[in-house]
């Protein structure tokens, strides 16, 4: 009987009170049966009161702990995100920390080989935390390099995937092959893809990323790189596909593809973005597609800037267009491009062609800071 009265009075928290300290005059906690003395309150009686104010509040006070153990056998999307806007407490249950899926990096090799060393979700590749994932799962990567030597790595469910939101040059990817996203729904932040340099081959037609079959893919300041392939770095292709991105930087594009390839009533909206140095046009759209370009910059393309055919639609806004060798922009008939407005271009590599509406020359050297920070940064991370 004794022995089960102390237990009784170590799981309700009977065995602690509160003492005044001689020196200081301040309340501490003290335990009984243990000899124990803390200042903070125990936990034991901390979770009595939050499970008693539950009791009282019903199901909008359940306490954290119980309430990501219920939410961890929900799905992520839609049925943990449903729950998310029912109250502040719900919100950090369904976007508790214990739900993000970590990759280590190559880096960290010896540890990832040691399964009793992983702890839980934490996985040694993309490729397994994909393959573990569910429906709006998140996948966080830490500084570092990641492998992905599939021919193609097909995305079908909507994804998170965070890298380094300051400075994506510290996550890079080496890709092998092609990131195909299907999924309806979908946001990188942070990440470098590129293509390993010690296995790059020229007459690979790989696209970096393709967006194909209603998949939607937003990203926010990453770097896609596809040099040492011949096709374009990322091609965005069938209806419905779509993306919003900002601050992302294209180079590295092949003379097949060049940097971003619109095609088959895709939709792409491009804020801020840097699209160089790719060795095709800039930006290729055809299909009866509709591209959004503001505050961009094409430059340094061995190709034209943008190219318009097939009845694609464009909204060009405070877009410079310079030093692309093919000249400012090719619009094909029954093509639009409305509006254009606030626009410059290169008045040397524009010389012959007619001027553009919409378009300003400069001397080429005119620069204006197109990364200057702004609310919509906020609003699109929060979003």
């Amino acid at each position: 009987r004794l022995r089960a009265e102390k237990l009784r009075r170590k799981l309700t928290g009977g065995n602690w009170s509160t003492k005044i300290d001689g020196t200081s005059n301040q309340p501490f906690w003290y335990n009984s049966d243990t000899g124990e003395s803390i200042w903070d309150k125990p936990k034991v009686l901390v979770e009595a009161e939050a499970d008693e104010f539950a009791h009282q509040k019903q199901w909008n006070a359940v306490p954290l702990k119980p309430l990501v153990h219920i939410m961890g056998f929900l799905l992520s999307y839609p049925d943990r995100m449903a729950c998310a806007p029912v109250c502040r407490n719900w919100c950090a249950g369904a976007n508790h920390f214990s739900f993000v899926r970590h990759v280590l990096p190559i880096e960290m090799n010896p540890l990832a080989m040691d399964d009793s060393k992983l702890d839980h979700n934490h996985y040694r590749s993309i490729s397994d935390a994909l393959d573990a994932s569910l429906p709006g799962d998140t996948i966080e990567l830490g500084d570092g390099h990641y492998w992905l030597n599939d021919p193609y790595l097909f995305v079908n469910i909507p994804l998170r995937i965070i890298g380094d939101e300051n400075d994506p040059s510290h996550v890079v990817v080496e890709l092998s092959g092609t990131i195909v996203w299907k999924g309806q729904g979908g946001w990188m932040e942070g990440v470098t893809l590129r293509r390993p340099r010690i296995s790059s081959n020229a007459n690979a037609l790989k696209h970096t990323l393709q967006i194909q079959n209603g998949g939607q893919f937003d990203m926010f300041n990453c770097v896609l790189n596809n040099e040492g392939s011949s096709a374009s770095v990322a091609l965005v292709s069938n209806a419905n596909s779509k993306g919003k991105w900002k601050k992302v930087e294209i180079k590295g594009g092949g003379q097949q593809g060049g940097g971003i390839l619109v095609e088959d009533n895709g939709t792409i909206e491009m804020i801020k973005c840097r699209i160089v140095s790719n060795h095709g046009d800039g930006v290729t759209c055809c299909d009866t597609t509709f591209v959004t370009l503001r505050d961009c910059e094409i430059e340094d393309n061995a190709g034209v800037g943008i190219s318009l055919m097939d009845s694609s639609h464009a909204c060009i806004e405070r877009t410079r267009v310079v030093r692309n060798n093919g000249g400012v922009m090719v619009k094909r008939k029954n093509c639009v491009c409305d509006p254009c407005i606030d626009n410059v271009c290169d008045l040397t590599l524009a010389k012959g062609q007619e001027v553009v509406p919409g378009f300003r020359f400069v001397d080429g050297v005119e620069y204006f800071d197109q990364y200057e920070n702004d609310a919509d940064d906020n609003q699109m991370l929060e979003s």
